[in-house]
């Protein structure tokens, strides 16, 4: 077996916890870059929402090698978890898009 910690309920365990984090950080993307102007300056806002969603591409690239490294452990559901913070990322950088364009 080659699991990346040497116990499959660990492994499970910390991709799960790993995926809850993605998507945490997924929605609070979307939820930045819909309500920066609220609370930060146009530009210093603009770019704090848009840092996010490159932070939400990172992590999830980091979740998708946790899932190759064990994939004989995981579940079928897991993998089609794992589209949903991209999609959310997307949508992210669209709204992120569309509000700089509607400020200027």
């Amino acid at each position: 077996m080659n699991a990346m910690w040497h116990d499959p309920a660990a492994s499970k365990l910390m991709f799960r916890l790993n995926l809850a984090a993605l998507y945490f950080y997924a929605g609070l993307s979307v939820f930045l870059s819909s309500t920066y102007e609220l609370y930060q300056p146009h530009v210093v806002g603009h770019l704090f929402s848009a840092a996010s969603v490159v932070v939400v591409g990172l992590y999830g690239a980091h979740c998708v090698l946790l899932f190759w490294t064990d994939r004989s452990l995981r579940r079928p559901w897991e993998f089609n978890a794992l589209c949903l913070p991209f999609v959310l990322a997307a949508i992210s950088a669209w709204i992120c898009y569309r509000r700089y364009y509607q400020q200027i």
